[in-house]
């Protein structure tokens, strides 16, 4: 029977169209992975390249054998990531979400509920988050939209209302009543680099507003804490992480400062999904 690396073999021969090109990126010996193609040709009985003088090249029942083998790698990939994440889902809980902030009041629920178990999280693209946890690479994730489907449950988790602060010697310290994010035209600002849809939803209506970004959630709000400039923050992250104090804080008034996220599961992960009387 034909061995995995002997099929990545004979891939890696075909996209580099000769033996020699694939032995160097295989890293092998060329009589090496010659040996190794023959003994292929042997398990199979059949030829999958044409010899001649100074020349081999892939024959149509080797173009075959690229296809066929090409589908065994993916599966075989496949198979390794779906086993190796139910491995770590007796263990931890993986949490997806297209922000950053929800996670912190999903991790507070979870962490009370499951002492146990470790938990991990990742803010990805939207996109990406119902293929994640069709695939088990999440036992749990957080939209911006309800999920509807007959394997999933999805249940309205919490709101994100975004807020503005600045230091009370700030021009905009006094619109106490709120602001709009239209208000920051020209102004410079402090910007955490990793904050999921909120980059779309609102810094794309603020095309006008020049932005220091900051990689970090630490040095974040230590340079918000000595820093003159304005930054958001919300509901979730003053509750968490702070950096409210000596800041004053503003409401933002437009309808796309607020969010409302959404809890989803598999079925069979029934027992992650927050209920009812959390949110209340």
């Amino acid at each position: 029977m034909a061995e995995l690396n002997q099929l990545i073999q004979l891939i890696t021969i075909a996209e580099n169209g000769t033996i020699s090109k694939a032995s160097e990126i295989l890293h092998i010996s060329q009589p090496a992975l010659t040996r190794s193609m023959q003994k292929l040709e042997s398990e199979w009985n059949a030829a999958l390249f044409d010899r001649k003088k100074n020349k081999v090249t892939l024959n149509k029942t080797g173009e075959i054998a690229v296809q066929y083998a090409k589908r065994v790698i993916e599966a075989a990939d496949t198979m390794t990531r779906e086993v190796q994440a139910y491995e770590r889902s007796l263990h931890t809980i993986s949490i997806g979400s297209c922000a950053p902030a929800p996670i912190l009041e999903l991790m507070a629920y979870l962490g009370e509920r499951f002492p146990d178990m470790a938990m991990s999280s990742e803010t990805v693209n939207p996109e990406e988050l119902l293929p994640g946890l069709r695939s088990r690479r999440y036992q749990i994730i957080l939209t911006h939209h309800p999920i509807e489907a007959e394997d999933i449950l999805c249940r309205e988790f919490c709101t994100e209302q975004l807020f503005l602060t600045v230091p009370p010697a700030h021009p905009l310290a006094g619109q106490t009543r709120g602001i709009h994010l239209e208000d920051l035209a020209d102004e410079t600002m402090l910007l955490i680099k990793f904050i999921g849809i909120w980059r779309d939803i609102t810094i794309s209506k603020m095309p006008r507003t020049n932005f220091i970004l900051q990689d970090e959630d630490a040095a974040f709000n230590a340079l918000v804490q000595v820093s003159a400039l304005p930054a958001f923050a919300s509901n979730l992250t003053l509750k968490y992480r702070g950096g409210g104090d000596n800041r004053v804080i503003l409401p933002i008034l437009d309808p796309e400062a607020s969010i409302t996220f959404f809890c989803s599961v598999l079925k069979q992960n029934r027992q992650y999904l927050p209920p009812s009387s959390v949110l209340e």
